[in-house]
């Protein structure tokens, strides 16, 4: 519980630094450039994500679960072998993809897209997947040593922070798109050095050549190759979708669409804070003790749910207001992101369940399912773009991530025999309803001016409601556990603590 209270503590404080520099990423885009001019940065930014998850092959799993299980036999030889293997064969990838793309980027952009200008922005975009590829995979070897805290540093704060210093520093030198373009790649290279120090501060054997890497090829492969359809069709239910947007609807569209998408996301932020769980699954599976990874998939689970519902009510009280600080042409997408929101609050629900999937053996179950969510993502897409733009997008999305969940949560229940629902969700549940109704009430009595001033009045007066109906109803005996041991964490980083323990 102390392991996922700081790892959950440091998961939930990158990430939400992480989502809050890329959201304030994204208003400063739309703000400069307008609606048109982020759609295609966010095409040319859609091409990279894919191929990087390509060029990584799968062995981000591969390499977590690997990295644990060596580390807890001690066997320095394996873990040194399983990252240096990752990284190389990772790099190779990204090259080859890299130079596809780029010459690639003209039959992208009109054949595909049919958006010629586009060409530009592909081409621009394919320098930073190497970097990109190394940074992301050595951050996942961290993962390994069953800590998320370099993850955290590097992919959720330094890179995105940077990210945007360079956005407006080539703004207002006068760059168009292509400065933000610029900014992504270099604050991309900049990851992967960052990344790549920290694993070796981690693992200080990585370069020791005095330790011979022992590599298991088949072993690594065996986990990493059905991984590869798993990892690019998990994020394809929301690429697929704004490729389809991208060529059967207008960049304009595209730029409304992730505005709507990427504030939607933030409901699952909780989720993702938990990070740390999917190392634990193999440690905890590898010994069959299935009692203590059912009792801790429940909990992660309801915690999960009760962070995300209060994003999600906070989402749906403000929709209109948020969207307008996108600017007025972006307003159109409150009822999206509404929709996409609803589809990632039911996979927080879930829980953990593919990590926990693909860290008990059950790749293959886990790229079918993914496979099957990607599909109706795609038909919805093609039926639904054409006639409705952004708002058959969203149906697509959120479908699409329904699909997955509830396919996967009958795998969970089959193979696994976890399920994370009970009678634990109805408690935040009720505290949702009843203080979104107060805040609502107090919308609607209230003049509030519409944008950040009722932002600023409602979000932290239904989020005190929802903390104090929550514990008014009462905590559970792992809910107690887990925030004395989340105190703990908090307190033993403090800037009061270390100084006490240096000045000892």
């Amino acid at each position: 519980m102390g392991r996922i209270a700081r790892g959950a503590g440091i998961g939930s404080f990158g990430e939400g630094i992480g989502r809050l520099l890329n959201y304030v990423t994204q208003i400063a885009l739309a703000r400069m450039y307008g609606p048109t001019s982020l759609g295609f940065y966010v095409l040319g930014i859609t091409v990279v994500q894919a191929a990087n998850v390509f060029a990584q092959f799968g062995m981000n799993q591969g390499v977590v679960r690997h990295v644990a299980h060596y580390q807890a036999q001690k066997d320095v030889a394996r873990v040194r072998g399983s990252i240096l293997m990752v990284l190389w064969i990772g790099f190779a990838l990204s090259l080859m993809l890299a130079g596809l793309i780029f010459f690639g980027a003209g039959f992208l952009a009109e054949s595909v897209f049919s958006k010629p200008s586009l060409e530009a922005v592909i081409r621009a975009f394919s320098v930073s997947l190497p970097f990109f590829t190394v940074m992301s995979l050595a951050l996942w070897a961290t993962q390994g040593f069953q800590t998320v805290k370099y993850d955290a540093y590097v992919q959720q704060i330094q890179r995105p922070l940077l990210n945007l210093v360079l956005v407006l520093i080539f703004y207002f030198l006068g760059a168009q798109v292509l400065g933000a373009v610029a900014a992504y790649i270099l604050s991309m290279a900049a990851g992967a050095v960052f990344a790549l120090y920290y694993l070796k501060r981690i693992f200080p054997k990585l370069l020791d050549r005095d330790t011979p890497p022992k590599f298991e090829p088949r072993a690594l492969f065996g986990v990493s190759a059905p991984m590869v359809v798993a990892n690019f069709t998990q994020h394809m239910n929301s690429w697929i979708v704004v490729v389809v947007l991208g060529a059967l609807a207008t960049a304009e569209s595209v730029g409304i669409f992730n505005a709507s998408a990427r504030t939607a996301a933030l409901s699952a932020l909780v989720l993702s804070a938990f990070k740390i769980f999917s190392p634990m699954v193999s440690n905890l599976y590898g010994r069959g003790e299935l009692e203590d990874l059912g009792n801790l998939y429940r909990d992660i689970s309801r915690w999960a749910f009760t962070g995300s519902l209060a994003l999600f009510l906070v989402t749906v009280l403000l929709a209109r207001d948020i969207m307008t600080m996108f600017g007025p042409k972006f307003v159109s997408g409150w009822a999206v992101m509404v929709v996409i929101a609803a589809g990632q609050l039911f996979n927080s629900s879930t829980g953990p369940g593919r990590g926990t999937l693909a860290m008990t053996g059950h790749q293959r179950i886990v790229m079918c399912v993914t496979l099957g969510s990607v599909a109706t993502s795609f038909a919805l897409g093609v039926i639904l773009i054409p006639p409705y733009g952004s708002m058959g997008a969203g149906v697509a999305t959120a479908t699409g991530l329904i699909l997955s969940n509830t396919v996967g949560l009958f795998f969970i229940k089959r193979r696994l025999g976890l399920w994370p629902y009970g009678r634990g969700y109805l408690k935040p549940l009720t505290a949702g309803l009843l203080a979104a109704a107060g805040a609502h009430v107090v919308k609607l009595v209230l003049p509030l001016p519409t944008g950040i001033p009722t932002i600023l009045v409602v979000a932290p007066l239904f989020l005190a409601c929802f903390v104090a109906l929550v514990l008014a109803f009462g905590l559970s005996s792992g809910d107690r556990l887990f925030l004395a041991a989340l105190r703990k964490a908090v307190l033993a980083r403090s800037p009061a603590r270390r100084l006490k323990r240096t000045s000892e």
